[in-house]
C-alpha cells in the first residue's frame, strides 16, 4: 500500500470522527440543559409551597396574638396588610393568592385551655415549564393550626 493511500484513509477516518464527536457533543449538551432545568423548576415549585407556608403560618401567629377575624386573617395572609389595597378585594394578591383560597377557624375553646386557630389554602396554582410535563399544576390543601396562648391579654 503507498504511502499516500494510508494518509487519505487516516484523514477520511478522522473526517468521520469529528461528526461522530459532534452529534455526541450536542446530544450530552442537550440530556445536561433538561437536567438544569428540571432541577430549577423543581426548585421553584418547592420554594413556592414554602413561601406559601411560612405566609400562612405567619398569618395564624398573628391572628392569635391580635385576636382578628376571618377578613383580617384573609386580608394579611393574601395583601400582607389588614386592609385589601383600595378595598378591592377581588384583585390577586401574593404569589397570585386571593381571598377565597383562604379559609379562617377557630377550634376549641379557651374554658377549656385547647383554643387553636387554623388556617387553610387551598387551590395554589404551580406552573411548570419542564418539557413532557409542562402546565398548571395545584398544590395539596396547605393546613396551619397555631395554639393560642398569651400572657394575661385579655384584648
Amino acid at each position: 500500500m503507498s504511502r499516500s493511500r494510508i494518509i487519505h484513509q487516516t484523514s477520511r477516518l478522522k473526517k468521520d470522527l469529528r461528526g461522530q464527536a459532534l452529534v455526541e457533543g450536542s446530544l450530552v449538551i442537550l440530556a445536561t440543559m433538561c437536567m438544569v432545568l428540571f432541577v430549577l423548576d423543581m426548585g421553584r415549585i418547592l420554594l413556592l409551597g414554602q413561601y406559601v407556608t411560612e405566609r400562612a403560618r405567619v398569618t395564624a401567629r398573628q391572628a392569635v396574638v391580635n385576636n382578628w377575624d376571618e377578613d383580617t386573617v384573609k386580608n394579611v395572609l393574601v395583601y400582607n396588610n389588614t386592609q385589601a389595597p383600595g378595598n378591592d378585594t377581588s384583585k390577586p394578591g401574593f404569589l397570585g393568592l386571593t381571598r377565597s383560597m383562604v379559609s379562617y377557624t377557630v377550634l376549641g375553646t379557651q374554658r377549656n385551655g385547647d383554643l387553636r386557630v387554623q388556617v387553610k389554602v387551598s387551590n395554589i396554582q404551580a406552573v411548570m415549564f419542564i418539557p413532557y410535563i409542562a402546565g398548571k399544576y395545584r398544590f395539596p390543601t396547605l393546613t396551619v393550626e397555631v395554639p393560642a396562648q398569651s400572657l394575661g391579654a385579655t384584648n
